[in-house]
């Protein structure tokens, strides 16, 4: 593998593609067709955003590089063939990538904050990577602290979008507007769905990589809880996705978007059920565990793809 291959591999590539999507599609799809619709400005300009997004994703993808870097001892146990650093990149590299990313994307942040004149919302960046570090350092080793902490950072990849727009909320009027609402509600749905996910997606990766969790002295949910209260743990979080699902699906068809509900039920409830839901009750290996991550990833894509039909019928 060449050292570029090794880096990009390292930062996670695919996950960050993810975010930029997930934000490109929340501000072209939602938040500018909502206010333009209103009579109101976005705050963010074009370049703006492009900041915005190139922020967040150099401070993911500095937290990508500092989980690899406290997890090596995790690593060698349950993936040796697909470890980057100590094996190509040496950590003392990667702790120097690590920090050349956060510095630059919480400059980035700060710099979009302050041009738009909302300069506290550059801390926004300083937290994520601040919850970052102490994932990696401490929280994923706890029992639920770590997984709760990575939906929260899924579901704010989501919502800061929504914070560099002042006029949802600068004033108790923008707040009350029919547009303020309805930008509230739909970025509220997206982040829910994207934590609840995240949840779900994060329990079966402990559950994946027990083996070396345990040799490496972690607390996580299925060494803690065992297998069997986990499961029924995370049975109950995909329940209550699926609630949520179709009462998103009530709620399209009430507005008669049927082709937003049909499309909700075919790419993303029905692959839910069917290739998450139902093979996780019977699963017990971690291939079967790493599949089930892999179809949650998927219906997270097309989860994140829905924000189209705003565009097409708003």
């Amino acid at each position: 593998m060449t050292l570029l291959a090794a880096f990009f591999r390292m930062i996670r590539y695919p996950n960050l593609i993810y975010i930029v999507l997930t934000q490109f599609l929340l501000q072209y799809c939602v938040v500018r067709p909502v206010l333009l619709n209103g009579g109101a400005e976005p705050s963010l300009s074009f370049p703006h955003f492009l900041m915005l997004c190139l922020s967040t994703i150099l401070v993911a993808a500095g937290g990508y590089i500092i989980n690899d870097y406290f997890d090596i001892n995790i690593d060698l146990v349950n993936k040796p063939d697909k470890m980057v650093v100590d094996r190509i990149i040496n950590r003392r590299w990667a702790m120097a990538w690590h920090t050349l990313l956060n510095m630059a994307g919480v400059s980035l942040g700060f710099l979009v904050a302050f041009q738009i004149g909302q300069f506290y919302l550059g801390f926004i960046q300083v937290i994520c990577t601040l919850l970052l570090w102490f994932y990696s350092t401490s929280f994923k080793r706890q029992v639920l602290i770590g997984n709760v902490v990575i939906s929260i950072l899924t579901a704010l990849s989501v919502v800061v979008v929504g914070f560099y727009e002042k006029q949802i909320y600068s004033s108790f009027e923008a707040i009350m507007s029919f547009e303020g609402r309805k930008l509230i509600k739909i970025i509220g749905v997206y982040a829910t769905f994207a934590f609840v996910l995240s949840m779900i997606r994060e329990i079966v990766k402990d559950m994946e990589d027990m083996i070396g969790d345990s040799k490496d002295g972690c607390r996580t949910l299925p060494i803690v809880w065992g297998l069997k209260k986990t499961k029924r743990f995370t049975i109950l979080l995909m329940v209550i996705l699926q609630v949520l699902l179709i009462t998103i699906m009530v709620v399209t068809g009430l507005k008669e978007w049927y082709a937003a509900v049909a499309y909700i039920f075919v790419f993303v409830l029905a692959p839910f059920t069917l290739f998450v839901q139902k093979p996780f009750l019977t699963a017990y290996t971690p291939e079967q565990y790493h599949k089930i991550s892999t179809w949650i990833k998927i219906v997270m894509l097309t989860g994140i793809l829905s924000m189209i039909f705003f565009k097409i019928m708003l």
